[in-house]
């Protein structure tokens, strides 16, 4: 499990997280809130690259750390920016960041083909559409089968058709051993396989639940 105790960010006079204190559980779990409410920066912070100014994140009880590299190649992180190399091809750029995770050759096909962007593999990164590189993002969170998935809003830029896809893609890769958190401001896409959902605001937690113990669940947004 992941461990938030008492973790605060701060930018300057800005309050991005506020003295944050939760667990999060092997599961899909939904991250919602409206903007501004510390989304990002508590992805960032989990995925160890920012570090908070107040409180500590552990990992199955060991602290988050980018020095780790055995903790690196188990997560896997797509943020605001596809994090693509615009010169290399899709495969390219998956083949890359698998190796970078530790995997040697990698079978691409299934992913590929599972997020609808086989017929794009040859295809450079730096021409791709919006809404192909942000599916090729999640496809590189997804190449070394991590154990734990944190999304910035996977959904942008997709219509229906294409996030369904990057729904199927989580659901493929999820065990019940494994972690993964969404953040998103689709709730309705989410409420379908999530397990819960924790909704931040102004850096805190208001409300965190599975959608079964939580009936207020089927309302985060």
């Amino acid at each position: 499990m992941i461990r938030l105790e008492q973790v605060s960010v701060f930018f300057g006079p800005t309050i991005a997280l506020d003295g944050l204190d939760t667990t999060i559980e092997p599961g899909i779990t939904g991250l919602f809130g409206p903007n501004g409410s510390g989304k990002s920066t508590l992805l960032r912070v989990v995925a160890g690259l920012l570090a908070p100014n107040a409180g500590r994140v552990t990992f199955e009880g060991s602290p988050v750390a980018t020095s780790d590299e055995g903790f690196v190649r188990r997560v896997g992180y797509a943020g605001h920016s596809a994090g693509l190399y615009s010169r290399l091809t899709v495969r390219e750029n998956l083949e890359l960041f698998a190796v970078l995770h530790g995997r040697v050759r990698p079978d691409l096909e299934p992913l590929l083909e599972q997020i609808g962007l086989a017929e794009h593999s040859a295809t450079r990164a730096g021409v791709l559409s919006a809404g192909l590189k942000q599916r090729a993002a999640v496809a590189r969170a997804l190449v070394h089968s991590p154990d734990v998935l944190l999304l910035d809003e996977p959904y942008a830029n997709l219509d229906d058709e294409a996030a369904a896809l990057v729904s199927c893609a989580i659901q493929e890769w999820w065990t019940p051993q494994r972690i993964a958190l969404v953040a998103t401001h689709g709730a309705k896409k989410l409420k379908a396989f999530a397990h819960g959902g924790l909704i931040l605001k102004r850096g805190r937690t208001v409300v965190q639940g599975s959608y079964r113990e939580r009936p207020e669940a089927e309302t985060f947004s």
